[in-house]
């Protein structure tokens, strides 16, 4: 999927093959505050970016990009993605304690343990592609594990999130939001016949009250499809990003490996640096200006999430990758009212799949003799990953 189709000009930067595609990121954000074109403008700097996020009357969609969610979901608005003011906030007030650090923090000896399984799989061979057979299952697991749904389904759902982020063709497209629709009404009504639906998020779904009422079946539909989308792609990019890059420093990898408390910092830089969701929509709906430019009623404004974090306005050296940095107030989980829900689970599988991944195979490379995927555009990931390293 080409990043014309998300509204930005390639401008030499998005590429797929390239390495270190940060570099050129960079010079985007050192370049004009506001760009105009046929699409509405483009916002680089961290200010700016920020301050648009937080205003009520920039939302996250508009009626066209609404009635266009029945190509990716029920034909309604997703939940909490697409909805704003006042429904987005009451959402948000059931959703957000779900995914709080102390609800995450439940799952962490579980989320080792299947860290432990995959690389288990693989540990004696020496070789591995480290995208299909780690950074891609190890969130799918994870998110079905807090959903409730069979890790048997890994497949079915893995096909789904690509139907939608990456589809080989139209009719991969159609019929992975179709059924997977057709997934979630099947899973309710299984739930339905039960006694308690369960206690996992699927089952809390189903209990859970907004404004004292409970969700309607279409409600937990949008939520869930999103959920799935969202938790099983965006982590296994991040993941396989970060371990590429690792795989090309050595050295820093040899300093995370003797110190593992370096992991958290050493994990915001290289999500600043790499940010595989680069950029965001977003539609005013009342007209107001930034940055000289004049934003008009129904304009289309794109957050350059990545671009922004490498505004020298607030980082220093921002092309220096130090895994070090503190304060580090990137938005690579995005910012404002529709900031990622699942920010907290994400930093909690990145930690734990690297701490685990580096204490048991710690010197891997890059397999000379096949070529990593960097696929830079859409959301980036390196898929295929091929290493090698000392069989364990």
């Amino acid at each position: 999927m080409a990043e014309e189709q998300y509204g930005f000009p390639q401008d030499g930067v998005y590429v797929d093959g390239v390495v270190d595609v940060y570099q050129a990121v960079a010079r985007l954000a050192d370049g004009p505050r506001v760009l105009r074109d046929e699409m509405g403008v483009r916002l680089v700097r961290m200010d700016d970016v920020l301050h648009v996020t937080k205003r009520r009357d920039v939302q996250s969609s508009n009626a066209e990009m609404a009635e266009m969610s029945g190509l990716i979901g029920t034909g309604r608005p997703l939940i909490p993605l697409m909805i704003d003011g006042d429904e987005h906030t009451k959402y948000r007030k059931l959703l957000d304690p779900l995914f709080a650090p102390k609800q995450v923090a439940k799952i962490e000896p579980r989320t080792r343990e299947l860290c432990n399984d995959l690389i288990d799989g693989f540990a004696a061979d020496g070789t591995v592609d480290l995208y299909a057979a780690y950074c891609d299952p190890l969130p799918s697991r994870i998110f079905l594990t807090l959903l409730g749904l069979p890790l048997d389904d890994i497949p079915f759902l893995q096909w789904f999130k690509d139907g939608i982020i990456r589809p080989v063709d139209a009719d991969h497209n159609a019929d992975a939001s179709r059924k997977m629709v057709t997934y979630i009404y099947d899973e309710l009504d299984r739930r339905q016949t039960l006694d308690d639906p369960g206690d996992d998020l699927f089952g809390g779904f189903m209990k859970a009250e907004v404004d004292g009422h409970r969700l309607s079946r279409e409600d937990v539909i949008d939520i869930v499809y999103l959920l799935v989308l969202a938790g099983l792609d965006t982590v296994a990019a991040s993941l396989s990003c970060m371990v590429e890059w690792l795989a090309r420093h050595p050295e820093d990898r040899r300093g995370l490996v003797d110190d593992p408390t370096g992991w958290p910092a050493a994990i915001e830089e290289l999500l600043r640096v790499q940010t595989p969701v680069v950029s965001g929509g977003r539609f005013a709906t009342a007209d107001f200006s930034i940055g000289g430019e004049e934003i008009k009623a129904g304009d289309m404004v794109r957050t350059h999430w990545a671009a922004a974090n490498f505004d020298a306005d607030t980082f220093d050296a921002p092309t220096t990758v130090d895994l070090t940095r503190t304060p580090n107030r990137h938005i690579a989980f995005a910012s404002g009212f529709h900031r990622c829900l699942g920010s907290h689970l994400a930093r909690m599988e990145l930690r734990v799949a690297l701490e685990t991944l580096h204490s048991r195979i710690p010197d891997y490379q890059l397999d000379p003799d096949r070529a990593a995927g960097l696929n830079n555009t859409a959301i980036r990931n390196v898929d295929p990953l091929p290493l090698v390293f000392t069989p364990r």
